[in-house]
């Protein structure tokens, strides 16, 4: 069942009895802007630790223990131009207790995404107040993450020229220091009445239950705001380079590539299986040359965002190595663009992809995520068999063409003296 309940909103239900557990997801969508984002963060903060009826993170603890252990979480994430903070809940199936949990799990998550917990007609300040140190405290540790900080950095410089997608998806320090809980309260109140709405629920349920539970979630009527999910930066004219010098015993060097794909079409997955061969798994060029033949790597390999037409490479190294590191890598990419790899590495590459997506059926978090992804993008393969077909349908000149479509567009540098 997919419903649009009211505009703007939507309901899916995915009854199955594959699973011992029940899992409800609420995404909230909006376009990506860089003067929302941090909010959008702390405020997950908020609605995870507290809420009217439960004031504290222990009393909400103690809730979820005693509806049999219950999960619950929020968090944000990027998809393309779109910025989402997603709810999940995930309890015992009925089938397995001797009370009713999907009511009382609905129950919960109204109460705490419509009743925050507010004095004064503002989030309360003491919580705001830890929520936003404790934020803080989280971005500011990112400096002493040297891979984070490199994937960061690489991707600041490619995107540089667009402030929404060049930040983290979950903001940044200085985007945070202004905040205030009065600003936190008006963007709350933006949120819940103009993001998209999109509700799905997996496990053992029957649709007409589901809908009458959400019947009375106080979400109204609103316009329809969702952009074309995907991103497509223009190349580069040339190949932007940063430098940045740090104490650290191990250099990172990564790398970003502009990719050509048609996201979820025939490009995109001959640009997948393109990427896999390249860096993407244990069987790749990346991998076996650079990591295991070379040992110049402590790790190499590669990872493709179709929603933003990039794929980005991650390497630790040692700084003396950086030159020769580069120039093995563009070798690798152009073995794969003049085809110089066997018809068995391709398959087996493919087979690789396969029983990833294989095995992923087994997640309730992949169901639900790939129903979302199948609401935003109507050309995402509705099951297994046909993802399966058109991977198998990728041949080696698709393969080629799509690695000839991967420009490098960016390369940040991470060093210290201690990695020399």
């Amino acid at each position: 069942m997919q419903k649009e309940i009211k505009p703007g909103v939507w309901l899916i239900v995915l009854p199955t009895t594959q699973f011992k557990t029940t899992r409800i997801n609420v995404q909230f969508l909006t376009p990506l802007r860089r003067a929302t984002i941090t909010k959008r963060t702390l405020l997950t903060s908020l609605l995870e630790t507290n809420s009217k009826q439960y004031p504290t993170q222990a009393a909400m603890a103690a809730h979820l223990e005693a509806l049999y252990g219950a999960n619950f979480s929020i968090g944000v994430a990027r998809e393309g131009r779109l910025h989402r903070i997603g709810v999940t809940m995930s309890t015992v199936d009925d089938r397995f207790t001797d009370q009713p949990l999907l009511p009382q799990a609905v129950a919960f998550l109204r109460s705490v995404l419509f009743a925050p917990n507010f004095h004064n007609d503002q989030f309360d300040q003491v919580t705001f107040d830890r929520e936003k140190e404790n934020l803080d405290h989280y971005l500011a540790s990112l400096d002493d993450d040297r891979q984070t900080q490199a994937a960061l950095g690489v991707q600041r410089l490619y995107f540089g020229v667009d402030p929404d997608q060049a930040i983290p998806s979950f903001g940044t320090r200085e985007d945070l220091a202004p905040l205030t809980a009065a600003d936190l309260t008006d963007y709350y109140h933006q949120l819940m009445s103009q993001d998209q709405v999109i509700i799905t629920v997996l496990g053992d349920v029957q649709e007409q239950q589901v809908e009458e539970l959400f019947a009375d979630w106080p979400l109204a009527a609103r316009a329809r705001t969702m952009p074309t999910i995907a991103f497509d930066l223009p190349p580069h004219p040339e190949v932007l380079t940063q430098t940045k010098t740090v104490v650290a015993q191990q250099a990172k060097f990564d790398l970003a590539y502009h990719i050509t794909t048609d996201l979820m079409g025939p490009k995109y997955t001959a640009a997948l299986v393109a990427e896999e061969l390249f860096g993407g798994s244990s069987l790749s060029l990346l991998f076996t040359n650079v990591r295991e033949k070379a040992s110049l790597a402590y790790y190499a390999s590669s990872m493709l965002d179709a929603f933003r037409g990039l794929m980005l490479v991650q390497t630790g190294i040692e700084g003396k190595a950086h030159d020769q590191v580069a120039d093995l890598i563009q070798q690798q990419l152009t073995a794969v663009v003049n085809g110089d790899f066997s018809d068995k590495l391709l398959q087996s590459v493919k087979d690789g992809i396969l029983d990833h997506q294989r095995a992923a059926y087994d997640s309730p978090r992949f169901l639900t995520n790939q129903a979302l992804y199948q609401l935003l993008v109507p050309d995402a393969p509705q099951d297994f068999e046909s993802f399966a077909r058109r991977i198998q349908a990728v041949d080696r000149q698709a393969v080629q063409e799509a690695a000839a479509g991967m420009k490098l567009q960016a390369t940040y540098f991470l060093t210290g003296e201690d990695s020399e």
